[in-house]
This record gives C-alpha cells, structure tokens and sequence, in this order.
C-alpha cells in the first residue's frame, strides 16, 4: 500500500493512498473464502460452491468488501505510523477502482496541539450577586397571581407568605447563577487569551450541526415548506456556530490541562457516573455498562470526567479579587 501524507495544514492532512493489483487481488480472495464457508446456491452443498461462481453471484459485495477493507487499512495503519489523533469521521474521496489498482484520498483534521502560558493563579474579579429587593419578589407574585389556577392557591395570607419565601430563594438562586457566569466569564476570557492553537474548522461545523439538528427538533415546523425549513437551518447554524467554536475551544484547552496535570480517570469514578445516568433511566447498572462498552460510549464518559476534573483544577487556582486595580489608582478608596 503506498500513502503519500499531504499536509494541508497544521491539523489538516490528505493521505493519498494507491492499492496495486496484487494487494486487490490478495484481499478479493481472502473476501470470497469468507463467502464461500455460508454461500448457500443451488446444486451446490454449503460450503462447497465454486469460488468462480462465487465471484461472479456476489460481485458487488466483493467489490464493496475491497473497498471497505483496504480503506480501513490504510487508515489506521497511517493513523498509527505517524501518531495522528482524528477528531472527526474522515472523509473518503476521489475513488478510482478497476482491476489493476484501487485509488482514493482520505481527508483528516487533527487533534490540535495546544500551548497555554497560563492557566493557575488567573485573577477573577468577584461578582456579588444583585440584591433581590422584596418589590422584585412582589412583582414576581403579582405575574403568578395574573393565573386563575396559581391566584386560588395563594388566598390566604400564610400561603401567600410561604410563596413570597419560595420566590424570594428561587431568584437569589438565579443571581447567584448569574453572578457564577460572570466570573467564569473572566476566567474564560483569560484562558483563550493564554491559550494558542488552530481551532479545527470541521469539528467546529460538526458541533454547529448537532446544535442546529437540536433546535430544529425543539420547533413546531409542521406545514412549513421545506424552503422554510431550510432557511431556519441556515439561520440557527449561523447563531450557534460561535458558542460551537467556544465549546471546542474550551474542550481542547481543559484536555491540554489535563495532560500537564497528569488527571487520571479511576474506575470507579466512572462507574459512579454510569450509577447515576442507570437510575434516572430506570434500568440496572450492568446492563446499562455493558451497554455503553458495547457502543464505545463509556469512552465519552471518561474523557467528560477528565475534563471536568481539569477545570476543577483551574477553579482552584482562581486568584478571586473584590476589585481590579487600575495603574494610578492604588491610593483610592
């Protein structure tokens, strides 16, 4: 098999691959013993039927087979003789078959690599949650109460009493929240600006998809024409595409992280996430991790708690400030 590597980019190569005859021919035949042992056609005994015949009763799934396999090879023998990490499918293009030689190219992004200056003591300036005043809580209440089913509920005072303390907690929670984004915010904003990498424009697109598939599901589009629908795609993906292209960002600094840091997933971190996820879904746990190895999911699970715990370590170095200093200012109250 011969793979010549063009390098597109820092994290974008295309392999140019060319099987000889020899090669098709070797695995042709390899393709027609494995069909051979269950081909099953009449006048023949199973097992017993003619290779020739084989070849010409199951041609396309032969040539399919070739294909399939030689593409395969070259793949991941190139993936590991040059230590490439993919973080998309690959795209297989460009194919020439005939019975002399069998061409294609094979489109890749790469796993970027990733230099970050500085991702321990990074100051946040805090952010105290606003205020929740008791006209915000009446407000609130006034809103609920416009609804005949909730206002019949709240007749009395101590009921009304009981639903002013539970709005009350419900929006100091949400400032809290907000106040929690705003200064992960800033620590955000100071680890782009520590991190260098090329941001992988496919993996980018992917997520963008997936985001937009999401939103698509969530909407009543029924009676929509499929112009309509299109135009919504268009628009959606136009919108998330700029908090894809954070994620990913995000993703491959915290995965930097946890390299320097050396975060090692234990077993039964795992298995403690896999207990939670079986009992919101109400089926057993070993089924549920069988299930999951089956699929190569677990493999998600415990990269999700490697990152998590990479960001966990970030969090701990956070240098928390009441307010920022600026140059001349020192002496201010």
């Amino acid at each position: 098999m011969k793979v010549d590597i063009n390098k597109k980019s820092e994290i974008e190569v295309e392999l140019l691959c060319e099987a000889e005859k020899v090669e098709i021919e070797e695995e042709k035949n390899k393709i027609i013993k494995e069909i051979k042992k269950d081909a099953e056609i009449e006048g023949f005994r199973k097992g017993k039927v003619p290779e020739d015949i084989i070849e010409k009763k199951f041609s396309e799934t032969i040539k399919e087979n070739i294909l399939k396999n030689i593409i395969s090879k070259a793949y991941y023998e190139t993936l590991k003789k040059e230590n490439f990490i993919p973080v998309i499918q690959p795209e297989i293009y460009d194919v020439e078959f005939t019975e002399e030689k069998l061409k294609f190219k094979i489109g890749l992004e790469l796993k970027p690599g990733v230099k970050i200056k500085k991702y321990k003591g990074i100051t946040v300036k805090k952010v105290e949650p606003k205020e929740v005043k008791e006209e915000d809580v009446e407000n609130t209440l006034k809103e609920l109460e416009k609804r005949p089913e909730f206002a019949s509920s709240v007749i009395d005072l101590e009921k009304r009493q009981m639903w002013k303390k539970r709005i009350r907690e419900e929006l100091e929670e949400r400032e809290k929240n907000s106040a929690r984004i705003e200064e992960e915010k800033q620590l955000w904003n100071d680890l782009f600006k520590n991190a260098e990498f090329p941001i992988p424009e496919k993996l980018v697109a992917k997520r963008a998809r997936e985001y937009t598939e999401y939103h698509l599901r969530r909407m009543n589009l029924q009676g929509k024409t499929r112009e309509e629908i299109e135009n919504y795609a268009q628009q959606i993906f136009k919108a998330v595409k700029p908090y894809a292209e954070e994620e990913v960002k995000k993703y491959f600094i915290l995965d930097k992280i946890a390299e320097i840091e050396n975060v090692v997933v234990e077993e039964k971190e795992v298995d403690e996430r896999i207990e939670i996820f079986s009992r919101s879904i109400g089926k057993p746990f070993e089924e549920v991790k069988k299930e999951l190895e089956k699929t190569g999911e677990i493999e998600n699970i415990r990269d999700e708690i490697k990152i998590d715990k990479a960001y966990k370590i970030v969090k701990n170095n956070v240098n928390y400030i009441e307010r920022i200093v600026i140059p001349g200012e020192e002496n201010k109250k």
